[in-house]
């Protein structure tokens, strides 16, 4: 881990290591094993300037299991200490048009949702504060971000800034939670990183003990049911320890206090967020977990199946990019193995990847620009909601390689 400010500070226990024969989320013992990776790069959005130091990056195991008490998937091999989040770590999609237009229209739904003019919202994982700034300049909120990425040098990804937001270089941690008031206390995509998933959804609570009564959650994560559904092995990597459904979601904060107002799925079913509130009630009953027992039971073979034929066309593609060097980009690099030699270089229209490696296979991260010098006979879109973006862009180099899209 570098020596940096973030990358100096003890994690919460949050990110503790949690035992490996109870689910995380709801306490109970077992679990049904659903598949196995080897082998995976334990980090997917740190920059890394070389390609020896990408491929020398250490790799862990993944074995994802299923608590069918809950319906909570983890994997029960990750090892916190083999991550790392600091202020090198870049997962920003805010250079994506259509990113940028999903996250206002989410802030303005949020902000319709619930009344927060002179309010206070917290987020925990603010990233560079993009979505905290959006919300708080719709609402007239002030703001509190937490993130142990937080870096003045990349904030030009802040797309609307409002002049009472706060953010803060540091992990969320217990002395945090002890501290804290909110009205709205906001986590975007980041439990899914975070093993000790009740101790977290405890903090919330007591975020919620400290302020006005009623205090409101937002939460998003990967749908996990959506990743079993289309076997997608592009959203199945190290730094995600955690895979919730609609009703492990819902478990893990009902059993803290919190009752459902909504859910929300979104950005073509990738992403699925909870809005609910503190009311220190019973928790209730789980959902119906069938469906993701079913999915699970045949998750592996499928996987199997779907890698092997995605080898046999990246092999049979001709000269290949990859368009999107973020997580799902070294996920499907590190599973194609091998074949992932066929593929030349790796793009992405985010300027502080630029210039970097992919943490695993080494690829260079290059600008769209590069490929008029390149001229790939495939691009690969490793997200589908960009694929027209891409495409736009492509045309307007002068180029048509053939678009796949995962």
């Amino acid at each position: 881990m570098p020596d940096t400010l973030a990358s100096r500070q003890a994690a919460p226990a949050t990110l503790s290591k949690v035992p490996a024969h109870r689910c995380a989320a709801c306490g109970a013992p077992g679990g049904a094993k659903l598949a196995e990776l080897h082998s995976v790069p334990t980090n997917s959005c740190l920059m890394l300037p070389s390609a020896e130091a990408a491929r020398a990056w250490p790799r862990g195991d993944i074995a994802l299991f299923l608590c069918e008490s809950c319906g909570f998937i983890a994997n029960r091999a990750f090892a916190p200490e083999l991550t790392e989040y600091s202020d090198r770590y870049e997962p920003s999609q805010g250079w994506s048009g259509a990113f940028r237009r999903y996250h206002r229209d989410l802030a303005l739904r949020i902000a319709a949702a619930v009344p927060l003019a002179g309010k206070r919202v917290v987020e925990i994982g603010c990233g560079q504060g993009e979505f905290l700034h959006l919300l708080c300049s719709a609402t007239g909120a002030s703001g509190q971000g937490f993130d142990p990425c937080v870096d003045p040098r990349r904030a030009d990804v802040v797309e609307r800034r409002t002049g009472d937001v706060r953010l803060v270089p540091a992990f969320f941690d217990e002395v945090a939670a002890a501290t804290q008031q909110a009205d709205l206390l906001v986590c975007k995509m980041t439990l899914e990183h975070i093993p000790a998933v009740g101790r977290f959804a405890a903090l919330c609570a007591q975020v919620a003990r400290n302020s006005a009564p009623g205090m409101r959650l937002f939460v998003q994560v990967p749908d996990s049911l959506r990743i079993l559904r289309e076997v997608a092995i592009e959203d199945i990597y190290y730094e995600h320890c955690c895979y919730f459904t609609e009703a492990a979601l819902r478990g893990l904060f009902a059993r803290h206090g919190f009752a459902t107002d909504a859910v929300y799925a979104d950005y073509d079913g990738q992403y699925l967020g909870l809005l609910a509130r503190h009311v220190g009630a019973a928790p209730a009953a789980p959902g119906p977990l069938a469906e993701v027992a079913r999915l699970g039971a045949g998750f592996a073979a499928a996987h199997d199946a779907k890698l092997a034929a995605w080898r046999r066309r990246i092999a049979g593609a001709g000269r290949v990019a990859l368009w999107g060097s973020g997580s799902k980009g070294v996920a499907f690099l590190a599973a194609l193995g091998r074949t992932a030699d066929a593929v030349m270089q790796v793009v992405d229209i985010n300027p502080h990847r630029q210039g970097m490696f992919m943490i695993g296979s080494g690829h260079p991260i290059v600008a769209p620009a590069a490929l008029a010098a390149s001229r790939p006979d495939t691009v690969v879109v490793m997200n589908r909601v960009y694929r027209e973006e891409i495409a736009a862009t492509l045309a307007g180099l002068g180029l048509s390689p053939r678009l796949l899209a995962l």
